[in-house]
């Protein structure tokens, strides 16, 4: 194993701060993929075990990977500057860092040891506005910050990952060729990394991926106990379910029903004692990342939605559902106080074989079509926000991007969306169900079907705040005459706050021009 903090290493390439299991795949990746790497972290023991991996990787050549637990000795390791500045090559640094003030304090520590023209890639996720702080504040000192989002987990860090930097026109240039042999490729063979657009971009389309990710996780959890509890599905049962959509129709290539349905496989190994129907049974129904802390994006995404005002029930019943989950204790005792009716068989669990394979085609499409709700929901969601940032993100370009090496890689759905985006500018579609009608018309085939599925859920006491949400939205945008006019009485009697006479609202958010003086009115 090669020494750590040599001093005569003189050419790496690139190097990663943060040695843990993001850090580590990527300077695993890296490296197979012939970059010299340069491997930080103020752990020894993290650093030395990731040189140890490197070593026993069979893909991975050991000596281009060098360790360092100082960063000055890694800002060393960079093949010296040329005085000439035409020949100068800037040195990238990447981050992979939990989000927060450990990367301010990064920051910090390594903006005084690079030189005007390098390049530090945050490739953690963090709120975009932090990204910003940190772009003016290293442009001070004439260094590129850059905000890339990195998708797909540990596992796609090591393989291939789809990738979303946000950053100046130069810095995309420069980093081009190395991200796009870094990145997960289509079987065509496109890297699945673009220039999302300057500033926060890049952090914020991966952030509102997470978003869009927390939904479908929840829709699937709620329509996989749906199907087990309700319906009488063995989880093996389910698992061929899930592979038969992951194989044909609008769901082929959904990378969470991939691994779903090999996860309910799952039953022996890890030195866990797993019960006769699957892992799943022995797993404490308690999701703690976002309420830990450990994850922001799912928090910031709901937050995104409240202050963007975009409709994306399906992303905030997602977050809402993490939060009930997260305590169990606590959750138990208010089960104990309120003695209501745990969820229960479904009448149609005794259904024949035919007529129960015809629910199950129900239930497929009901499920795309909530999939297909919120990624249409988090799509909203950045096209709004790069309208009001001027960030000119192409839908496009974020359905490129999520073709390979993300959780929310949705094979037919992306093949769905990809032309018909194509044929929009970056600040278009407003509203994608209003501007693009073959959309609409794709959503609409769903709901009979959506809602079935959640009348099962009503009737057995279910929980399904998810699939709810995604069928309430449905309703209420198609809805020509909502039942807020009543809402408005109430705001405009007590506020003052004005209200639009029917037929002649005006277009837009503006604020009503009529008024009640109801308090003066006989009788009220």
């Amino acid at each position: 194993m090669a020494d750590i903090d040599n001093e005569k290493v003189n050419d790496i390439e690139i190097g990663i701060v943060g040695s843990g299991s993001m850090g580590g795949g990527m300077t695993l990746l890296f490296s197979q993929n012939g970059s010299r790497v340069g491997c930080y972290d103020y752990e020894k023991e993290a650093v030395e075990k990731l040189m140890k991996e490197a070593k026993e990787d069979e893909n991975v050549d050991e000596n281009l990977v060098h360790g360092f637990t100082s960063l000055e000795k890694l800002v060393n390791a960079f093949p010296k500057a040329s005085k000439d500045e035409k020949d100068k090559k800037p040195r990238i640094v990447v981050l992979s860092m939990p989000h927060g003030k450990g990367v301010d304090k990064i920051e910090d520590q390594i903006l005084p040891l690079l030189e005007k023209g390098d390049i530090v890639v945050d490739g953690g996720n963090e709120w975009w506005a932090e990204t910003e702080h940190r772009q003016a504040k290293a442009k001070d000192k004439g260094i590129q910050w850059v905000g890339m989002g990195v998708s797909g987990g540990y596992q796609s860090a090591r393989h291939g990952p789809s990738m979303s930097p946000g950053c100046t026109k130069e810095a995309w240039e420069y980093l081009k060729p190395y991200l796009e042999k870094w990145a997960a490729k289509t079987p065509e063979g496109e890297p699945c990394v673009m220039h999302i657009g300057p500033g926060g971009s890049g952090h914020y389309v991966k952030m509102i991926h997470n978003g869009i990710e927390h939904a479908h996780l929840s829709i699937l959890c709620e329509v996989r106990a749906l199907l087990h509890y309700q319906l009488g599905l063995s989880n093996d049962e389910i698992s061929n379910l899930f592979e038969s959509w992951w194989k044909d129709g609008p769901l082929r290539g959904n990378f969470l029903i991939g691994i779903g349905f090999k996860g309910l496989r799952f039953k022996e190994g890890g030195g866990i004692e797993h019960a006769q129907d699957g892992i799943v049974e022995k797993i404490e129904d308690k999701v703690t990342q976002d309420v830990d802390l450990s994850e922001g994006t799912g928090t910031w995404s709901a937050k995104e939605i409240a202050e963007r005002h975009v409709a994306a029930p399906a992303i905030a019943a997602a977050h809402q559902l993490r939060i009930i989950s997260s305590d169990k204790q606590e959750r138990s005792k208010v089960a104990d106080n309120l003695n209501l009716p745990q969820p229960s068989k479904a009448k149609e669990a005794k259904l024949e074989k035919a007529e129960k394979d015809k629910l199950l085609d129900t239930v497929h499409t009901a499920v795309y079509g909530a999939i297909l709700g919120a990624f249409i929901q988090g799509l909203d969601i950045i096209t709004k926000a790069s309208q009001d940032q001027k960030w000119n993100v192409e839908l496009a370009t974020c359905i490129k991007i999520w073709r390979q090496g993300c959780i929310i890689q949705s094979d037919a759905i992306a093949e769905f969306f990809l032309p018909l985006f194509e044929k929009f500018g970056p600040s278009e579609p407003l509203n994608i169900l209003k501007s693009i009608p073959e959309i609409a018309k794709e959503l609409a085939k769903t709901y009979d079907a959506q809602k079935k599925l959640y009348t099962i859920a009503i009737e057995t006491d279910a929980v399904a705040p998810a699939l709810g949400a995604s069928l309430e939205y449905i309703k209420s945008i198609n809805c020509r005459d909502l039942n807020t006019n009543f809402q408005e009485l109430e705001l405009d009697y007590f506020g003052h706050h004005n209200y639009d006479l029917k037929g002649k609202a005006e277009k837009g958010h503006e604020k009503g021009k009529y008024h009640t003086e109801f308090a003066k009115m006989p009788g009220v």
